[in-house]
């Protein structure tokens, strides 16, 4: 057997095993119910319907929809919402290994070993991995398209050009922003031109474009409207809030997903770069440019989200890894290279796991977080500790049942006690009008409420009124109400979404209501 034919053996069982752990990895835990996430109600109805609203491509409803038709699935909500959330891990750990394999294109296994461990080991991959959403979808075609724009760098064909076109068609299928993978191709496809390479490229691309994205491009119409809603949302905020832009908002969010292990290799691969800055190759500037463009990109827009950082988190965190065999050139002469390369790697995942501090959490913190419900704690104290007779105001993310809502029916939490129900419970009424309609106790939820006290985030101006009106009421609740039970928000923000029960004061007779 040719040494070739070994490696590529090895490779492969590589490949298998890392796509195996991450599954298995990403997989723990993502049984809680589905309604705690905001989204995934509607991604799971539009599968069960057939129904597409369009607000994202297709990669991600299509792929569910086929899984659950091959499995038999139920057309059940929770049924449906865990195979999307299996989706969404196998797209992670897609992104995990090609991530891998282009670390050994450039730093061989140590590299493959390092960055399939630190990647796969990322508390941001594992938590995003848990979510029927389109985030890991996009990731993984961005994590193809720079292996393949590596690839074909290295050796052009045919075949390697229409594996670009396809991946970048995965990028676009993903998420609407996956249109920037043919930024990376684009450069690599006109300095390393072969014969069809182009032709072949955009057959790869429209192929797939069409057999992912048919229902859209049958749908035109609502199509337009759907993207319109999300250029809207993109250039002027959501749900009427706003921000001054740029904004420095992802600058948390780097250092909520890196480490100080990240920044230091990130700088010693940055300086090592600078060096050797006339060499680079077209597919290494994109992986190295692309985080930070993809940053400053996010940065303009007004909608920010914590999730949308992680093809700059993957990113960064790869560069780090690269940075390790250029520790170990930095330090030849003072310290043996295989010893850097495994203090190296060691640092990058002891970090991962643990995190490095109270609130940078690692992977540890996010598994436990995923395996403790502070609503089904809730719901419990409420039946021990409330009488029937307590009539309760709530936010939207407190998460108890409605009764009366059809789309609450089948939640497995009830309570005996009247609710009344807002998205904010302030457009309920001001705390005297609760009190007048009965209202004894007010549920809150920091991810409803911490809106109003962030800074940076402001109303648009159609809403600044109601935003004051709602800050206002808040402001009073916690000043002159009873907290009675309180969960923090927690790193798993669906299972720990910061809930407070407030008890109101009876003004005509001086004392809290029971």
């Amino acid at each position: 057997m040719s040494e070739r034919f070994v490696q590529n053996a090895l490779l492969a069982l590589w490949c298998v095993a890392l796509f195996a752990g991450c599954l298995i990895l990403h997989t723990r835990h993502n049984n809680f119910p589905y309604h705690y996430h905001p989204d995934e109600p509607g991604k799971v109805e539009q599968v069960i319907s057939g129904k597409w609203n369009f607000h994202h491509p297709m990669l991600l409803l299509s792929t569910t929809k086929l899984a659950v038709a091959i499995a038999k699935t139920p057309h059940t909500q929770q049924k449906v919402v865990e195979k999307g959330r299996l989706v969404s891990a196998i797209f992670t750990a897609v992104a995990v290994v090609s991530f891998s394999l282009l670390a050994f294109i450039w730093r061989g296994w140590p590299g493959a070993f390092t960055a399939g461990a630190v990647l796969g080991l990322h508390h941001q991959f594992y938590e995003l991995a848990h979510y029927m959403k389109e985030d890991s979808a996009m990731l993984m075609g961005l994590a193809l398209t720079f292996l393949a724009a590596a690839l074909y760098w290295q050796a052009p064909s045919w075949k390697r050009a229409a594996f670009l076109g396809i991946a970048c068609a995965l990028a676009i299928s993903g998420k609407y922003l996956g249109v920037l993978s043919l930024a990376v191709a684009a450069p690599v496809l006109w300095k390393r031109r072969c014969p069809w390479s182009t032709g072949l490229f955009f057959i790869g691309l429209v192929m797939a474009l069409i057999l992912i994205n048919l229902p859209l491009l049958m749908d035109l119409g609502v199509f337009e409207k759907s993207l319109g809603r999300e250029i809207n949302f993109v250039v002027e905020g959501q749900k009427g809030m706003t921000r001054r832009v740029p904004h420095s908002q992802y600058w948390s969010v780097f250092l909520d997903n890196s480490t100080p292990a990240i920044w230091l290799l990130l700088g010693v691969f940055l300086y090592s770069r600078w060096r050797e800055r006339f060499a680079i190759t077209p597919p290494e500037w994109a992986v190295i440019l692309f985080p930070f463009a993809y940053a400053l990109i996010l940065s303009f827009s007004p909608k920010s989200n914590d999730r949308y950082f992680l093809p700059a988190s993957a990113l960064f965190t790869l560069l780090a890894v690269l940075g390790i065999e250029d520790s170990a050139h930095l330090l030849l002469g003072c310290v043996r290279r295989n010893v850097v390369l495994a203090a190296g790697a060691l640092l990058l995942i002891v970090f991962q796991i643990t995190g490095w501090s109270a609130s940078r959490a690692g992977l540890l913190r996010y598994d436990v977080a995923f395996q403790h419900d502070d609503v089904k704690e809730l719901i419990a104290w409420i039946n021990e500790t409330l009488p029937p007779t307590a009539v309760i105001a709530k936010d939207n993310r407190v998460g108890l049942p409605v009764p009366g809502k059809k789309k609450h029916a089948d939640r497995i939490a009830r309570v005996p006690q009247k609710i009344l129900a807002a998205h904010f419970a302030a457009d309920l009424g001001s705390i005297s009008e609760l009190r007048a309609k009965g209202v004894t106790h007010v549920m809150v939820s920091e991810t409803d409420y911490g809106k109003f006290f962030l800074q940076g985030l402001r109303p648009q101006k159609s809403e600044a009124e109601s935003f004051e009106q709602r800050k206002s009421f808040y402001e009073e609740l916690f000043r002159d109400g009873e907290l009675m039970w309180e969960r923090e928000r927690g790193t798993m923000i669906y299972l720990h979404p910061g809930l407070r029960v407030y008890r109101l004061r009876d003004l005509n007779r001086s004392v809290f209501t029971d």
